[in-house]
């Protein structure tokens, strides 16, 4: 997968790197994943974590689809298979904010862009902005936003009375339909 990511990005990539066969580890981590529901991380922490059906039913201003953690093309791919043929749920504010030009322009080509646009989406160049608090996207007092990003600190996306969610692309596409915090399970 690395190979495959860095193809047409790193020139020179040609061999693995792997570590040596003899080589000792201070410890080995197996988690095992199955089993495991949808996550969304609650104000004002990145690690302050629940299962989204926890937190299903908070109300919602703002969803943020992208930057640059959070604006992969297979994100989009998730989110606009989710929103294909639907609109965002009335008075949300829906951002897309695609990692890079090269995601903005395969998104553009696989007509992920106009999903978005049918959906009510608006659509931003690819920037850092809004999980920064520096350009679109800001919440105001009360506020709460679902986003993508990596961040939930308090003020950092705008007002210190606002509350950010950090989860999925498929939470916060489904979240952006329903106008609340839900569980993309429930519209899958």
């Amino acid at each position: 997968m690395t190979r495959a990511f860095l193809s047409g990005r790193v020139k020179g990539v040609t061999e693995d790197m792997v570590s040596d066969r003899d080589a000792n580890y201070s410890r080995i981590v197996q988690i095992n994943v199955n089993g495991l529901v949808p996550q969304i991380a609650c104000p004002h922490s990145p690690d302050k974590v629940v299962p989204v059906s926890e937190a299903a039913g908070k109300k919602v201003d703002q969803v943020l689809i992208g930057t640059c953690t959070g604006g992969r093309i297979e994100d989009y791919r998730m989110a606009a298979g989710l929103m294909q043929g639907k609109r965002v749920a009335r008075k949300i504010r829906c951002l897309i904010v695609p990692a890079s030009s090269r995601i903005y322009r395969q998104m553009l080509e696989e007509g992920l862009l106009r999903v978005f646009l049918d959906a009510g989406c608006v659509i931003c160049n690819p920037h850092c902005g809004p999980c920064g608090g520096v350009q679109a996207g800001l919440i105001a007092d009360g506020e709460v936003c679902v986003s993508t990003s990596n961040r939930n600190f308090q003020g950092r996306m705008g007002s210190p009375k606002g509350e950010v969610y950090l989860g999925s692309a498929a939470t916060a596409a489904t979240t952006a339909l329903t106008g609340e915090l839900t569980d993309p399970r429930e519209l899958a």
